[in-house]
């Protein structure tokens, strides 16, 4: 870990020098840690290429980094911020988590509906390939390679038999990765020409043109002046505990009570499928068991389907962000019910968020993975293509129609990163557009992913379908009528932004 923690340091300053130094960094609004993060990343493949496993050890500290700073960015959110922040905008917060609810569905549903009716009409006949096929788009960008690994199992099924699915789904998941980071710069150099966003000076960098600013505070820019006063200095007195430590104490208290949180909703889910589980367990004890190979034993295929179908996996599925998101609302609330909320400083909490946005972009661009595989590569890049254009369609036009319009455009790069591979890198890209996450989209986000979580971009339906759908019918009838569907959420959706 500290290897890790001083490799991550080193790529930041380079970055650093980087973005004072190059023009075009300065002009297309690059942050300082994702040029850290992709000369990271080139160190990272230039040692593997060349046979040296140097780096290894620090890549897979810097694995779980994304994960768990996303957490930290959500604790963040409801905690430093007051009730009068969140006034304007509560009015319309559960119509704008419904849109954005309804938003996910349509972009991971009509990956599923572009793969079938790709696979139908041009790949699947061309080079012999089973209908499971179509569910290559949504594995690998929705789903990521965590997706692609339990997908590979059920690829195998015995009713499909495609051992490459595995391999396809994981160079899904990098092809989606890379395109999703390089394509989302280009998206954000297009909305700030088409006014779609405005990104205000704290975005940029202060030192980028005037590396000595100078310390009077200006008026017509007030953002530039972050250091105005010492982080945390009137909420504590240094001499009782550093202020800047008090402040990392209550987002550590947010934490902790999100990871309790989920545990404990985890514990419960567990305890209450426990009966059906040792139900099930009764009736395989007292079965035949003279071979070890009976055809009615569950397969690795059908027990990822099943382990997709208890309430243990349903809740599971909801990440830990989600947790801490309520996690920082509930320490605020205490600290107000014993008259202390004064002890929490806004402005350092979000200094602390935006740390961690920082070292989250340098890890999740950093540790990408780059591994190809040379088989089937034509029906590959053909879905690759095909799903890249979908995802960008859903960014620039269905997102303008469907999410809040004061915000679309934020919410929908969370969504191009998500739909591309990750949350890590719709977080890498809302980085270079809402730097202190005033818009509102990151909470909007969080607050409606468990509408979709459970059920698409590797939850039950995804695993549910090559098993029980594709492998049974023909390809034609979920095409349609996935597609049918598609058009009726998108109706939806687009009705309900213009009735408000």
């Amino acid at each position: 870990m500290l290897h890790a923690i001083v490799f991550v340091c080193a790529l930041l300053l380079l970055g650093v020098g980087l973005r004072q130094q190059v023009a075009w960094f300065r002009k297309g609004l690059i942050p300082a840690s994702l040029i850290a993060g992709f000369l990271g990343l080139a160190v990272v493949q230039w040692f593997r290429w060349n046979g040296r496993d140097t780096l290894e050890p620090i890549v897979s500290a810097l694995g779980p980094w994304p994960s768990t700073l996303i957490a930290v960015v959500f604790a963040a959110m409801l905690l430093g911020k007051s009730k009068q922040d969140r006034s304007s905008s509560s009015q319309h917060l559960v119509r704008d988590v419904m849109q954005q609810g309804l938003m996910v569905w349509i972009i991971v549903l009509g990956q599923t509906v572009v793969g079938l009716w790709v696979t139908w009409w041009w790949i699947g006949p061309q080079f012999e390939l089973p209908s499971s096929a179509g569910m290559l788009i949504e594995t690998g960008f929705a789903g990521g390679h965590g997706t692609a690994a339990a997908m590979g199992d059920v690829f195998k099924h015995a009713s499909i038999g495609w051992e490459e699915g595995f391999d396809l789904g994981v160079m899904m998941a990098t092809g989606g990765l890379v395109y999703g980071l390089v394509s989302g710069i280009l998206w954000i150099q297009l909305a700030l020409r088409r006014n779609w966003i405005q990104v205000t000076e704290s975005a940029e960098d202060p030192a980028s043109d005037q590396p000595e600013p100078t310390p009077t505070k200006s008026a017509a820019k007030p953002e530039r002046n972050f250091n105005a006063a010492s982080l945390g200095s009137a909420r504590m007195d240094g001499s009782v505990l550093d202020p800047l430590l008090l402040q990392a104490i209550w987002l550590a208290l947010a934490m902790g009570i999100g990871v309790a949180m989920q545990g404990g909703v985890g514990w419960v889910a567990e305890a209450m499928g426990t009966n059906a589980s040792a139900e099930s367990v009764e009736v395989a004890a007292v079965g035949p068991s003279q071979t070890s190979d009976d055809a009615g034993s569950p397969d690795a295929g059908e027990s990822q389907l099943q382990s997709r179908l208890t309430l243990a996996s349903i809740v599971g599925s909801f990440p830990l962000f989600i947790y801490t998101l309520f996690g920082g609302a509930i320490v605020r609330m205490l600290l107000r019910a014993i008259g202390q909320v004064h002890l929490i400083d806004e402005q350092t909490i979000h200094r602390l968020s935006g740390t961690s946005m920082d070292l989250l972009v340098v890890a999740a661009v950093a540790t990408l993975n780059l591994a190809a595989v040379a088989s089937l590569w034509v029906p590959l890049a053909i879905l690759l293509l095909a799903g890249s254009i979908w995802s960008t369609f859903c960014l620039l036009f269905l997102s303008r129609r469907i999410l809040p319009p004061e915000k679309w455009f934020p919410l929908g790069l969370i969504n191009f990163g998500m739909s591309t591979g990750t949350t890590a890198t719709g977080f890498v890209l809302l980085r270079v557009v809402d730097p202190e996450l005033k818009s509102g989209a990151a909470e909007d986000y969080a607050l409606a992913a468990p509408l979709s979580a459970p059920f698409i971009g590797g939850g039950m339906i995804t695993v549910a379908m090559p098993l029980v759908v594709l492998s049974r019918v023909s390809i034609a009838w979920p095409a349609l009528l996935l597609a049918t569907l598609l058009m009726v959420l998108i109706v939806l959706g687009v009705r309900s932004r213009r009735s408000h």
